[in-house]
């Protein structure tokens, strides 16, 4: 995971859980991981599994990543168009 994954991917947590996570997160296990998710996990999602919180925390850090590329590549083709 890269530095940005992992800003991406605390940002996104927010959404799900209650506080943020240890910032030494990325070392741990899987299991530890999962297991600290569950603990953390905001009300609606008390009830889920830790590991399918982590995809849900995961879709959204990526698909937001994915818009702000697409949005900047949007804004450069159309500065590269005016400036011609």
């Amino acid at each position: 995971m890269t530095d940005k994954e992992r800003e991406d991917f605390e940002w996104a947590s927010g959404f799900y859980l209650y506080d943020d996570l240890d910032q030494k997160w990325i070392n741990w296990s899987e299991k530890k991981l999962f297991k600290e998710i569950e603990k953390l996990a905001w009300q609606p999602f008390e009830h889920w599994d830790g590991d399918k919180i982590y995809i849900e925390i995961e879709k959204l850090a990526s698909s937001v990543r994915e818009k702000i590329k697409k949005e900047i590549g949007n804004g450069r083709s159309q500065i590269s168009r005016t400036k011609k």
